[in-house]
């Protein structure tokens, strides 16, 4: 690795520390300091003029100045650290955007375009725009601890006094909101899964080929995904002859979901990769030196988070097979599931294999008054599949071959369709969407009827709620100010 990206890391790494212990998160300095600030205005505001009888007796004739000045240079003080602590966020920040771009330079160095991938433009647009936030919350930071300064020296009976104070409050009242409205999307390039928040799919497929394959990719960054791809080939190079490659990396993945959910353990993991790659194939992916255990988990939790629904209906159909549960329909499984509570969209995900030997086709309507699209009809062509991975009787979890639960899972996932539908919501509260599956002739196969509440997510409500208000409540006593001085010197004119 170049020596100027190495020390470019280990700078990061280290602000990086500091920012998630003591500014942005863990103390969050970024946001008490602004309040005290804030009370100690408020203050100098109360006792503006006139000081208590306890300060006039026994403090202010040490000190030489009154109550209002002591809280008001209190509050430079204050300000004074928050201007260190939203410029060593700035800095950090900045070390990540170098980071960034060096990587992004670097995989085209390699033959592998990241800026030419689906979501890169957004990935560096919302690091850029974090850049020109914090700057701006910076500089507004600066500029009210100066006029605070300067007001701690005026006369605190003034009218210019009071109006500094109102606007030095209104700018960091400003730069708060400023520095929530970056909030909703942390990142940083210390670790692997960093730019994950930051990134949102501009689009999905709505038929996975790979079920668990598809769905990693379309969660990870551009930079992550170019790794992945590595990865991949890799994994390729060192399958077993006769293993179908797309059959090992569902294989694989469903395995590495499985140890996150506590269902195996590393050795079950070695065994059942053993039967896919070669020994040194299992070293090498088990002791990868990006794709991680750590990093499986935190790509899992978060494809859990984003999309609850699917892993849901993996682990129905899991279910189902290791206690030999019948099919519903002859020679065709079906199931369906929506997650309970939808906030900025919904993600609907059908399941649908061919059981029989013979090709059908079938139709997937989806209907509901309270989803944007309004009625959704899917024709699909199943194919036969290559062996039959139901069982009417219990299959063990892990076994030799692919006879149990990981490898006709496997199977099933591999042959059978899954459909990935987003559904919009149009309005908050109790909703409702129909599923129906029709063969071509219109004739209902199987029904199904999802009952859902859409809300708001509850923290991103709250950031944005709280960085408006702040902007609003800012500006009013911003342009208040500047009212106020402009009547001031044409009164005096």
């Amino acid at each position: 690795m170049n020596e100027n990206l190495q020390q470019l890391r280990s700078n990061e790494e280290k602000f990086h520390g500091i920012d998630s212990q003591f500014l942005t998160e863990g103390l969050r300095l970024v946001l008490l300091l602004p309040t005290f600030s804030l009370l100690s205005f408020f203050g100098a505001w109360a006792y503006k003029g006139e000081s208590p009888s306890w300060w006039l007796d026994n403090i202010e004739p040490a000190v030489g100045f009154d109550l209002s000045t002591a809280f008001t240079l209190i509050s430079t003080t204050i300000l004074f650290g928050f201007c260190v602590g939203l410029y060593l966020h700035r800095y950090r920040v900045k070390l990540t955007r170098q980071v960034f771009r060096w990587e992004v330079e670097e995989a085209a160095n390699s033959h592998r375009p990241v800026t030419s991938m689906h979501g890169f433009s957004s990935v560096d647009g919302l690091i850029s725009r974090t850049m020109a936030s914090h700057n701006t919350a910076l500089w507004m930071s600066v500029t009210a601890t100066i006029i605070s300064l300067i007001v701690a020296y005026l006369d605190s009976d003034s009218k210019l006094g009071g109006r500094g104070l109102l606007a030095s409050a209104s700018l960091v009242t400003i730069a708060i909101g400023q520095h929530l409205s970056t909030r909703n999307r942390k990142f940083n390039m210390v670790t692997d899964d960093g730019l994950l928040a930051a990134y949102t799919p501009p689009i999905h497929p709505s038929t996975l080929n790979m079920a668990y394959t598809d769905m990693m990719r379309n969660l990870m960054d551009p930079l992550l995904r170019s790794k992945f791809d590595d990865f991949l080939n890799e994994f390729e190079s060192n399958t077993k002859k006769g293993v179908h490659k797309e059959f090992g990396w569902e294989k694989f993945l469903m395995l590495m979901h499985r140890r996150f959910k506590g269902g195996i353990d590393r050795s079950t993991t070695s065994i059942e990769l053993a039967e896919i790659l070669t020994s040194k194939g299992v070293k090498l992916i088990l002791e990868h030196e990006v794709f991680k255990e750590e990093l499986w988990d935190s790509l899992f939790a978060s494809s859990n988070r984003s999309n609850p629904a699917f892993y849901r209906l993996i682990e129905r159909l899991e279910q189902d097979l290791a206690i030999g549960k019948k099919a519903d329909l002859d020679g065709l499984l079906f199931d369906v599931d929506l997650e309970n509570v939808v906030t900025e969209k919904a993600n609907l995900f059908c399941y649908i294999h061919n059981l029989s030997g013979d090709e059908r086709q079938v139709v997937l309507r989806v209907n509901s008054p309270d989803f944007r699209p309004n009625d959704l009809a899917l024709r699909y062509n199943l194919e036969p599949g290559e062996k039959s991975w139901w069982a009417d009787e219990a299959v063990p979890l892990s076994s030799e071959g692919d006879d149990d639960v990981i490898g006709r899972m496997s199977g099933l996932l591999r042959d059978g369709t899954i459909t990935w539908q987003t559904l919009l919501p149009e309005r908050t509260g109790e909703a409702s969407v129909s599923v129906r599956l029709e063969n071509i002739n219109g004739d209902l196969l199987v029904g199904r009827q999802i009952n859902v509440r859409v809300q708001p997510e509850f923290v991103t409500w709250l950031r944005n709620t709280s960085s408006i208000t702040s902007y609003l409540l800012g500006g009013i006593g911003l342009f208040g100010a500047i009212i106020f001085q402009l009547m001031a010197l044409l009164a005096s004119a």
